[in-house]
């Protein structure tokens, strides 16, 4: 059963997303009301080596190797990635050993930190956040660690362009009543402008989140603020990608919690991922069900499974 892999998951971004953890469960340095992992249990900015970087490396090397479809491999999980010292060395050996093309998703709050950039160098993307650009609603929304600022959160972004040769994929989480209104939208676009990232990916709350005060937006709002960002501006919201699994896991129901305790997946999710047919897919949640190791929640009328523990 490996331990820091999961996945493939079906990436609303990079198609079938090899998932790679290398943070104990909810290390971070923001405890955002709309993450669905849950709340933050160890707020810090404190990097350090939490894993054996080799077991990590050997683990996704092997899932490589198999015949899953895998279109990237991307740091990101129960936690923020950065926070794990070793993040560099581990993809300058994966580059070494695959052509597969590496992202890390991270919340953007060390990218003022020179060591932090230099361990994202060799990554092929990397998809930072930026949620706000008022204090108020950055205090709001991600709940930072003590020492992390707006300021030093675009100082680190405009770092990183000036720096990094790669595709930067800006993520922003639209939560209703407190980052999109006209006001603040046309402050952030200003600022998104003046950082010259590659993409901007809107975003809202589609997932169950650890807070019931993070409302999604309308599809409708979201199309007007896509227009409103222009040509590089993307909705992110829902995975498209058609393909699917050529056969089924043998072992799939603790492929899929692996998942799900990183994060929530529908029925739909879970029949792309295993291969199984939706029949099966529902009849094995069911039994996890019963078995009380997943439990249901139900957003805008979508049903969502996540992992107890």
């Amino acid at each position: 059963m490996s331990r820091y892999v999961f996945g493939p998951v079906p990436s609303r971004r990079l198609g079938f997303s090899l998932g790679v953890d290398i943070i104990p469960r909810k290390y971070c340095t923001f405890d955002c009301i709309y993450c669905q992992v849950g709340r933050t249990t160890e707020k810090t900015v404190l990097r350090s080596s939490f894993v054996d970087p080799n077991d990590v490396i050997d683990e996704v090397i092997g899932h490589i190797h198999s015949r899953q479809p895998i279109d990237f491999v991307t740091f990101s999980g129960s936690g923020e990635p950065t926070l794990n010292k070793d993040l560099g060395s581990i993809i300058r050996a994966l580059k070494k050993r695959m052509s597969t093309p590496i992202a890390v998703i991270t919340n953007g709050s060390l990218l003022d930190r020179p060591d932090v950039r230099k361990d994202l160098a060799e990554a092929d993307v990397l998809m930072p956040s930026l949620d706000a650009v008022t204090e108020d609603a950055f205090v709001r929304i991600n709940r930072p660690a003590g020492s992390v600022s707006l300021i030093s959160m675009i100082e680190g972004l405009r770092a990183l362009r000036a720096e990094y040769r790669g595709q930067i994929w800006l993520e922003i989480m639209l939560i209703k009543n407190i980052n999109d209104t006209s006001q603040h939208l046309e402050v952030l676009k200003e600022v998104v402008t003046s950082i010259g990232v590659d993409k901007i990916h809107l975003n809202t709350v589609v997932r169950p989140p650890c807070e019931a005060a993070a409302e999604g937006i309308s599809e409708e709002r979201l199309s007007e603020i896509q227009d409103f960002f222009g040509s590089t501006a993307e909705i992110i919201c829902g995975f498209r990608k058609d393909h699917v699994r050529s056969s089924q896991e043998e072992n799939w129901e603790e492929s899929i919690l692996a998942i799900l305790k990183r994060r929530s997946l529908t029925p739909d999710d879970v029949a792309r991922v295993t291969g199984l047919t939706r029949a099966q897919a529902d009849e094995g949640l069911i039994r996890l069900l019963g078995e009380k190791r997943v439990k249901e929640h139900v957003v805008d009328g979508v049903l969502y499974y996540v992992a107890t523990k």
